[in-house]
């Protein structure tokens, strides 16, 4: 799966998940269709005992994105203290509104690199970590500039769980073969390699901390173990052109003439897919390891479902 931009609103459309292995402490919620797939990826717990800094329930977000409030909302649904940093004030005031204590950070601005220490100081008595800043070209991951101060900062902490988003951009160009967690990382794209850098350094820094680690690799966005890798994709891969193919095909059944005034758009964004190389990426460990059930198993149903919730067209 790719991205693909629907002119449009739509409410949120959750992902739902199902079975996860019996495991005793891991109480399983019967509201929140994301709390399987977190129980079992990360062995959270709902206890709700607030008191005090060693309090379980605390996630913290390096990187308040796209992914990453999606997330945090459900977690917070179910109790959750959630926090994380974000790169701007009125961002921080947009997610403050919501109910997330907010921070500001950015790894590539001198101005707020020096707020590192005191995020550090606050993220060390969350439970949980889930950083979700991508490298740079030229500079790599940004907060692992910083890695001493990463590791000296949050040993004596409480964090028990920590969560690297990934690409399989890292898989680079198979010829549309199947690849799983364990097939070679080969990619010619700067941006990738980086990734995969980062991803070796997260899983050696969580190592030195005595943590529970996973690397979450995702395949494309559309839409509104102990030490693991896990590729974070539908049952469905497909070229990026294809997609949009079939996304143009549903606007323009529901709106006659609206797909004209993005079209360009779409070709600039079908060009940019084309250099990240051909592959099917598998996801029969996520479902296996973690019990994740998708509601939405092929790109066809993900984006009629939006269609389906869009209002009207902008």
């Amino acid at each position: 799966m790719d991205i693909c931009h629907v002119p449009g609103r739509f409410p949120v459309s959750t992902l739902r998940f199902g079975h996860v292995p019996q495991n005793p402490g891991l109480p399983r919620s019967q509201t929140s269709p994301y709390w399987p797939y977190v129980a079992a990826a990360g062995g959270l717990r709902s206890d709700t005992d607030t008191s005090g800094p060693t309090y379980r329930n605390r996630m913290f977000f390096l990187g308040m994105g796209f992914v990453a409030q999606f997330f945090a909302q459900e977690l917070k649904n179910q109790g959750w203290v959630v926090s994380g940093t974000c790169t701007s004030i009125l961002k921080k005031n947009e997610l403050g509104e919501m109910g997330f204590d907010m921070y500001l950070f950015n790894a590539n601005e001198r101005e707020l690199v020096i707020l590192l220490p005191s995020t550090l100081e606050i993220m060390k008595y969350h439970t949980h970590v889930v950083v979700s800043i991508p490298p740079v070209v030229g500079i790599g991951d940004p907060v692992l500039q910083h890695q001493e101060l990463l590791r000296s900062s949050l040993m004596d902490g409480n964090l028990q769980w920590l969560c690297y988003l990934s690409s399989t951009s890292v898989y680079g160009d198979c010829g549309g073969a199947w690849v799983d967690e364990d097939y070679p990382t080969s990619s010619a794209s700067e941006l990738a390699n980086l990734r995969l850098i980062a991803e070796k350094r997260w899983l050696s820094l969580g190592n030195d901390l005595e943590l529970s680690t996973q690397i979450f690799r995702l395949g494309g966005i559309y839409g509104p173990g102990r030490r693991r890798v896990y590729n974070i994709v539908d049952d469905d891969p497909a070229p990026r052109e294809e997609v949009f193919a079939y996304a143009s095909d549903l606007i323009e059944k529901k709106w006659p003439g609206r797909i004209k005034q993005s079209a360009s758009r779409s070709e600039s964004l079908i060009g940019k897919g084309g250099r990240r190389g051909e592959k099917r990426v598998s996801n029969a460990r996520m479902k296996k390891e973690l019990g994740v059930r998708l509601l939405h198993p092929s790109y066809r149903s993900g984006l009629q479902s939006i269609i389906n919730h869009i209002e009207e067209a902008l």
